[in-house]
C-alpha cells in the first residue's frame, strides 16, 4: 500500500470490479484513454483482465479517499507495448477532476517508481489534446520528449528519469 496526505493506493482486488467497470464505461473518463471502446462485455473482459494482471513491482492500483475510502480512479505502472520502458498511467473518475487527486497520485507513484522499485527512468503519453493529463505529467516532473506512436495512436511523449526525480525532491 502506498499512502500521502489524502489518498491511498492499493492493488486492484476483485471486489474493484464494479468500480472499475463503471469507471471504464464513462465515455467522459476514456475520452483520452485507447483502450475507450469496446461492448459492455469487452469492457468487463478488459476490467478483469487488469485486476488479474500482477508484474511484481509493476501493474496496477487503486486509488481511495484515504478519510472515507471513497474510490477515486486507478493509477499504474506498465510496460510499454515496445522496449524496456515501464509507463506512469491513470485514470480518475468524474468526482475525482480538479481536485489535484491525480497529481498527488502520480506524484506517490512516481515515487515509488524510484524509491520502492529502483527504476531508472519512467514515461508517460498522452493524447495531445488532453492538456489536464500533460499538466498533471508537467507538474509531477516529467519533461514534454515530442510526438511518439503509441499503439495506433500520435501522442505526446513525457519522460522523467531517477536523478531528475531526486533532483527536485
Amino acid at each position: 500500500m502506498i499512502e500521502t496526505s489524502r489518498l491511498c493506493l492499493r492493488r486492484l482486488r476483485a471486489s474493484d470490479e464494479p468500480a472499475l467497470i463503471a469507471l471504464d464505461s464513462d465515455v467522459e473518463v476514456m475520452r483520452y484513454i485507447g483502450s475507450r471502446d469496446g461492448t459492455p462485455e469487452q469492457i468487463v473482459s478488459r476490467v478483469r483482465e487488469r485486476i488479474g494482471t500482477d508484474h511484481g513491482a509493476v501493474g496496477w492500483w487503486l486509488v481511495e479517499d484515504k478519510a472515507e475510502g471513497a474510490f477515486q480512479g486507478i493509477a499504474g505502472l506498465l510496460p510499454m507495448p515496445e522496449g524496456p520502458d515501464i509507463e506512469l498511467a491513470y485514470r480518475f473518475a468524474r468526482a475525482a477532476w480538479e481536485h489535484g487527486i491525480a497529481t498527488e497520485a502520480a506524484v506517490a507513484l512516481t515515487d515509488y517508481a524510484f524509491a520502492g522499485a529502483r527504476l531508472a527512468r519512467l514515461v508517460a503519453v498522452t493524447f495531445p489534446e488532453n492538456t489536464r493529463s500533460r499538466r498533471v505529467l508537467e507538474k509531477v516532473g516529467f519533461a514534454y520528449d515530442g510526438m511518439t506512436d503509441y499503439k495506433e495512436f500520435r501522442v505526446a511523449h513525457f519522460t522523467v528519469t531517477a536523478e531528475t526525480w531526486r533532483a527536485r525532491r
